[in-house]
């Protein structure tokens, strides 16, 4: 422990000095909310006139639903949100967590990696795969893999005791401290399925946990990671470990004594995984099972894919997020943290994205990552180990399982075999420029350029003006998670209109770019501070339908309940939160390689995180096949972002005539 922690406050010493979730007022949630669906109708003016109508019918008696809300706030230990947050927004999500839910994350190779295999084949120049990598089977494992698995292990139980015993850094705005709480949810931590709505379990057992899981060929072993004096295992006991359980299953393999891939049922539809689940909870030792995972502190992952060409963001993607060649295996997605090691030790990282938002775990993550990069893995050098040491792992069986489960087995292979092929994922390095040049030149906030610019990217690409969801974090408040920033605006549309018009000028569309910032900005501001839309238009919905009426509040007229409910099934507000464009913006991080997660709207429809570094961005783009999203077109997304980056960079420099030192690497 340093002396600078020593004396630092303990991470959560202020968290009972932050502010509650705000209510915001009922009006301004009205006035905001039909200024966002203008440029959301675009030209027709008869539907935003009937939702204009359908809303102020429904300002004239939401004041009573307000007063439901506020009342129950009161009830609330952390926030009026967090409950129905965690029941709407995922614990009811019947779709499959691979990829619809779940997120990933690839980090940086090692680039002094050894004994790698090859490809049975060279990738020839002119296959367009060569661009995008290829995952390839070896049906091995490797020295560096599990060494560098090893590493990883060590570095997040680093950081995991870090958070046990207080040691994290409060986190600041100008604004004040901000909510800690979600740095508890990353370890020990699983998904439980459930019919209808999952449970999530974490408890002291499971937060003291010496344990972690981990899986190869979809066979489950338990690691202790401590002795069984409580003190932390050194890096060649763990390898050790590591050996004997891929030794374990290789051997398991050759003489076809695998147990039923159980793990690819967490990948599917989570109504049938929690019918599965009730089935083998019956059986003890299956029940055991379960209950180990559950109360370890994260999963690891081995698998016997790599990829090729070497340092092929791409395909390490295609591996992190739902395993290269087999869609669905050798994950427990119910995990909220899992990591994830290639046969060439490619590595990467898996999130149940119930418990804490990304952005936390990516914190961890680059933590780690910066550590462990540091640290070579050298192949002459033999880890510290104890003496006379003993491999001890457990291996967690799923025995007895019945036909009923092994059927369900196979449906969920099957569905999440055709959830990837519908799926496209792209990792974009823009390196012409980044934050400094934005903030120097373009003079606008780097994160509105780039919201910008995907929007226009859209608008060029589909002829319309995408609905747009970006994350704010709440955190400023006790237990705050996210609200939603409505990018789309109709300073933004204007904006997209300046850009596509050729009498423009390159004046007016660096005009049009700042106004259209400044907006932007002032979203954020208000989103970040619990102001926002979407959220409290949720706390009405609930408070209608949930809620009980106050004593005393006068009943509602049939007249009034249809105004209620025709505010609610509004076209307009439906079609506003079909957020075509999903998006989230991560910290700089060096050691991040790709960062991605599923699109919410699948018919013309993109799933984006960006990572805006001093001098580059990168982007992390999903959506569907052209067939199955309708016309999506991942890889036209690309090109045609690309260039509207490199002529915005252009109006800008003309708008503001950069001195020499300033100007581009066109």
């Amino acid at each position: 422990m340093s002396q600078k922690q020593q004396h630092q406050p303990h991470m959560l010493a202020e968290q009972s000095r932050l502010p509650r979730l705000p209510i915001p007022p009922l009006k301004q949630t009205i006035n905001k909310y039909l200024e966002s669906i203008v440029p959301v109708a675009n030209d027709d003016m008869a539907a935003l006139a009937e939702t204009n109508k359908r809303t102020a019918s429904f300002a004239k008696v939401a004041d009573r639903l307000q007063q439901r809300l506020v009342n129950y706030e009161k009830t609330q230990q952390n926030s009026w949100l967090e409950k129905w947050w965690f029941e709407l927004a995922y614990l009811t999500w019947r779709e499959g967590l691979c990829i619809n839910s779940n997120y990933w994350i690839s980090f940086a190779d090692d680039p002094n990696a050894y004994g790698l295999v090859q490809p049975p084949e060279a990738l020839l120049p002119h296959d367009p795969q060569h661009y995008y990598g290829c995952v390839w089977e070896s049906s091995t494992y490797g020295e560096f893999q599990l060494r560098r698995a090893v590493r990883y292990i060590q570095k997040s139980i680093d950081y995991k005791e870090m958070i046990h015993k207080g040691l994290m850094p409060i986190e600041r705005t100008k604004n004040g401290p901000l909510c800690m709480n979600q740095y508890l949810c990353i370890f020990g931590m699983t998904r439980i399925p459930r019919p209808g709505c999952d449970e999530l379990r974490q408890d002291e057992k499971t937060l003291n946990s010496g344990t972690i899981v981990v899986l190869a060929e979809d066979q489950v072993y338990s690691v202790q990671v401590y002795d069984d004096s409580g003190h932390r295992k050194p890096d060649g006991d763990l390898e050790d470990d590591l050996r004997a359980i891929v030794a374990d299953v290789v051997e398991r393999r050759r003489t076809d004594n695998l147990d039923p891939a159980v793990p690819v049922l967490t990948a599917g539809h989570r109504d049938r995984w929690a019918t599965a689940y009730a089935r083998l909870e019956k059986q003890p030792a299956n029940r055991a099972t379960l209950m180990a995972i559950q109360e370890s502190l994260f999963a690891v992952s081995l698998d016997t894919t790599f990829s090729d060409p070497p340092g092929s963001i791409n395909a390490n993607q295609q591996n992190s997020k739902c395993h290269g060649t087999r869609p669905g295996h050798n994950r427990w997605y119910d995990k909220c943290a899992t990591f994830i090691f290639n046969r060439n030790g490619s590595a990467g990282y898996l999130g149940e994205h119930s418990p804490c938002d990304a952005l936390i775990p990516a914190y961890m993550i680059e933590y780690v990552s910066k550590l462990a990069a540091t640290e070579h893995i050298r192949p002459n050098e033999i880890s510290k180990h104890t003496r006379n040491y003993q491999a001890q792992v457990k291996r967690l069986r799923f025995v007895d399982v019945d036909s009923t489960v092994r059927t369900l087995i196979k449906e969920a292979e099957n569905e999440v075999k055709r959830t990837v092929e519908d799926s496209i994922s792209r990792q974009i390095r823009f390196e012409n420029y980044g934050s400094n040049w934005i903030k120097r030149v373009a003079k606008v906030g780097p994160d509105a350029y780039a919201q910008l610019a995907l929007q226009l990217t859209y608008y060029r690409m589909h002829g319309s003006f995408a609905p747009v969801y970006e994350t704010a974090s709440t955190r400023q408040f006790l237990h705050g998670r996210t609200e939603t920033v409505r990018s789309l605006t109709s300073e933004s549309a204007d904006f997209m209109r300046t850009m596509c018009d050729w009498a423009s000028s390159s004046a007016d569309k660096y005009e049009a770019l700042v106004h259209a910032s400044k907006k932007h900005q002032q979203l954020i501001r208000d989103a970040s501070s619990g102001n926002g839309v979407d959220r409290h238009i949720l706390g009405l919905r609930m408070a209608y339908y949930r809620l009980d009426p106050l004593p005393g509040e006068t009943p509602l007229s049939a007249e009034e309940k249809e105004a209620i409910e025709g505010f609610f099934n509004d076209p307009i507000l439906a079609k506003s939160t079909r957020f075509q464009l999903s998006t989230s913006g991560l910290f700089p991080a060096y050691y991040l390689t790709h960062t991605g997660f599923g699109c919410v709207v699948a018919e013309r429809g993109y799933g984006i995180n960006y990572i805006i570094e001093p001098a580059r961005i990168k982007f992390g783009i999903e959506g569907k096949t052209a067939e199955a999203g309708n016309g999506t077109d991942v890889d036209q997304f690309e090109t045609t972002l690309r260039q509207t980056l490199l002529e915005l960079k252009l109006i800008c420099e003309q708008s503001n005539q950069p001195s020499a030192g300033d100007l581009s690497r066109l």
